[in-house]
């Protein structure tokens, strides 16, 4: 019943795609042709699928060896293969009888210098797992940070340096690699732009700091950065590493429209993350507001630097889809978020400029802003899912991201009910210092 249902779907879509060659499957048929295709690549392995394994001394093709036989010439490889499927169904060791199959592929023409760089790189990366480094540089980064706080100790202060620089050094290291192996610009899905976004989150943050010693830039750089290390692996494994389509496949635009539009993404999730941090400590903790009132500062600068990306990078993809289709601008669904996005912050900045909302309608500003980013980047490819920008992000995690924006929308209002509340409650004289303490939800 649900293979035919699964069937029914994809075949309505296949219908509509060849009435109109420019038709979007809906979600549902999206994961029915993902359902489908998982079956097909199962079924092909019962049906003998061949793995392309073994080299061949005068080409660049790999011959092939399956369940049931092999390519020419590759009967000691068939052997070495079938006894190591043996011991994987039986539970053994596979040690012996994967350096047996290794031994046997050797036996052949050697790879190219380039492909065994490549395979070792691969080797290397898929071992070390530089983003798992990453993620615990950064945790640790931010206990020693907390520890220098309560305890007023400068060598907590050098050990989180330490840590801050391994933690860039991981992620820079992991982008290298994946560049050198895939010989691209690492953002052609969802996963390595989300991991792109936390970098740059991270390398604001340090060079915000470098310029403020008394902000609180590297802190929330940090968080950032952690945020999309832990979001990344909700990414599944099929999407990491997914084939790009032909217009992609263009290391110029990748790096001077993709990078420079994904990077403002990292700008405005640090100022996210400043806004929260000042509605947690001003408004929910209550604490004595800062004179200088650094987080919102650095919250309107962060936003300033986004926006500059942002529109650059727009601009710079009209060029792009001006070459490769031949029209700057066609209200494509990803052209025009990009819009309303820039738009969204260029309102709230001139708002704040112009004195229309103060401290706390900014902090709110900076997180309801960024929703507009996440529909942008995320929802257009995964909810509607439409579009000429609809290519190379994979698809998953709906329901996450739906239950982030959620919890957003709900901590905001938290903070407005807490803060009207305070204020109310300094009206009235109950509380002489929350006046004080807590800012005027004026938005």
């Amino acid at each position: 019943m649900l293979a035919g249902r699964i069937h029914s779907l994809v075949s309505e879509y296949q219908a509509r795609r060849a009435d109109n060659e420019n038709a979007q499957p809906t979600t549902l048929e999206r994961h029915a042709m993902e359902a489908q295709a998982a079956a097909i690549n199962v079924g092909s392995f019962a049906r003998d699928r061949h793995f392309s394994i073994v080299p061949q001394a005068d080409s660049e093709t790999f011959l092939s060896v399956g369940l049931a036989h092999g390519d020419d010439g590759t009967d000691d490889i068939y052997a070495a293969f079938i006894a190591f499927g043996d011991a994987y169904t039986s539970g053994t060791d596979l040690n012996d009888a994967a350096l047996a199959l290794a031994a046997a592929i050797n036996t052949h023409a050697p790879l190219s210098k380039a492909a065994t760089r490549t395979v070792h790189l691969e080797h290397f990366y898929n071992n070390h797992n530089p983003w798992l480094m990453a993620a615990i540089a950064s945790i640790l980064a931010l206990l020693l940070l907390l520890a220098q706080w309560i305890l007023r100790l400068k060598v907590f202060g050098y050990l989180a340096a330490a840590a801050i620089v391994w933690a860039v050094a991981e992620q820079t290291l992991g982008f290298t690699l994946r560049t050198l192996i895939l010989g691209r610009a690492p953002v052609t899905n969802t996963y390595e732009v989300i991991l792109w976004i936390g970098l740059v989150a991270l390398v604001c943050g340090i060079i915000g700091q470098a310029f403020n010693r008394k902000a609180h830039y590297l802190v929330m750089g940090l968080v950032a950065s952690l945020i999309s290390l832990l979001f990344a692996q909700l990414v599944p494994l099929s999407d990491q590493t997914n084939s790009i389509p032909a217009v992609l496949r263009s290391n110029y635009w990748l790096i001077i429209h993709v990078m420079t539009i994904c990077a403002s993404y990292g700008a405005f999730l640090l100022s996210a993350v400043l806004g929260h941090a000042y509605l947690i400590r001003d408004v929910i903790l209550r604490r004595k507001p800062d004179p200088e009132a650094r987080l919102i500062v650095q919250t309107y600068r962060t936003m300033q630097v986004g926006l500059f990306l942002l529109t650059a990078g727009t601009i710079l993809g009209g060029v792009w889809a001006a070459e490769s289709w031949g029209r700057f601008w066609g209200w494509d669904p990803k052209e025009t978020w990009s819009l309303i996005a820039i738009v969204v912050y260029f309102v709230m900045l001139h708002a704040r400029y112009c004195g229309w909302i103060k401290d706390f309608g900014l902090a709110v500003a900076s997180i309801v802003g960024f929703l507009s980013i996440i529909w942008c980047f995320y929802g257009v490819n995964y909810v509607m899912a439409t579009g000429l920008h609809s290519y190379g992000f994979g698809t998953g995690g709906e329901v996450w991201v739906g239950i982030w924006g959620l919890l957003e929308l709900i901590f905001v209002a938290v903070c407005f009910i807490w803060a009207h509340a305070a204020k109310k409650s300094s009206t009235h004289g109950d509380t002489p210092s929350a006046k004080q303490a807590t800012p005027t939800p004026n938005t």
